[in-house]
């Protein structure tokens, strides 16, 4: 595996291990982007974010849509596909049940890195069905 996978797997249990702990979030978040690395998610999601401060309002909107809703997932499945700077992680998520989604709900996502001077300069994530994530967490 490359030094691009590990940092992703580091990143990704970053993410979920600081999601409700924004200082902890903060003060390890310039380890994987820097103030002009931008997050893509798509509009009826987050948007397009830039920087600490985009990284920072997605993490507080996260946490708040988890925190609401009580939602628990886990993820699995995860392949890595590599070509030089741009990593592609493919990855199955089930979400837990809530009102509506008695059996909860799975989907399937894929994030596009994209590195530059070993962090990353952009991340582009793509839902399997962004309508029926919108749904499951409306």
């Amino acid at each position: 595996m490359s030094n691009h996978v590990d940092f992703i797997k580091e990143y990704s249990a970053f993410i979920e291990s600081t999601m409700l702990d924004e200082q902890a979030f903060l003060a390890k978040l310039p380890d994987y982007i820097t103030d002009e690395s931008v997050l893509v998610e798509p509009d009826s999601i987050f948007g397009r974010l830039v920087g600490f401060e985009g990284w920072a309002q997605w993490r507080k909107a996260a946490a708040d849509m988890a925190m609401r809703t009580g939602v628990r997932f886990e993820s699995g499945g995860s392949q890595f596909f590599e070509n030089g700077d741009t990593v592609l992680h493919y990855y199955e998520v089930q979400f837990s049940p809530r009102e509506g989604y008695p059996d909860g709900w799975r989907t399937s996502i894929i994030e596009r890195y994209d590195f530059a001077d070993g962090k990353i300069a952009k991340l582009t994530e793509y839902y399997a069905d962004t309508a029926a994530f919108v749904n499951y967490f409306a």
